[in-house]
């Protein structure tokens, strides 16, 4: 379930990193092979955050029960912990696809024609 994703070309591994600076662009160029490949997020990723959400609603109301004055500041501490968990852990729920070149080789043909 938590792996890195790998190159539907030719399987060369992604780094943590790497596969950060691959989610901002849709297309992205294979390192080692040179081919290109479309990034997917993988539906189960939503199920994974819900629970990380839930829980975090439960600690703020935790929270909110044990605090003798209001105060935001411990709510927004636990909030953004969490949103910082679910960010990092984003990489691991992706998957590469290959592209569909062969529309693009179509279509230049057609263009030069």
């Amino acid at each position: 379930m938590f792996k890195l994703p790998v190159c539907p070309h030719c399987g060369a591994v992604y780094r943590y990193g790497d596969t950060r600076k691959a989610v901002k662009s849709k297309i992205n160029e294979c390192y080692h092979c040179k081919k290109s490949f479309r990034v997917r997020i993988l539906p189960y990723a939503l199920v994974m955050a819900l629970p990380l959400t839930a829980i975090c609603v439960a600690m703020n109301i935790v929270l909110l029960s044990r605090m003798k004055q209001l105060s935001l500041l411990p709510l927004f501490a636990v909030t953004i912990a969490f949103l910082l968990i679910i960010w990092a852990l984003i990489p691991f729920f992706l998957k590469f696809k290959k592209t569909d070149d062969t529309n693009k080789v179509k279509n230049n043909k057609k263009m030069n024609k």
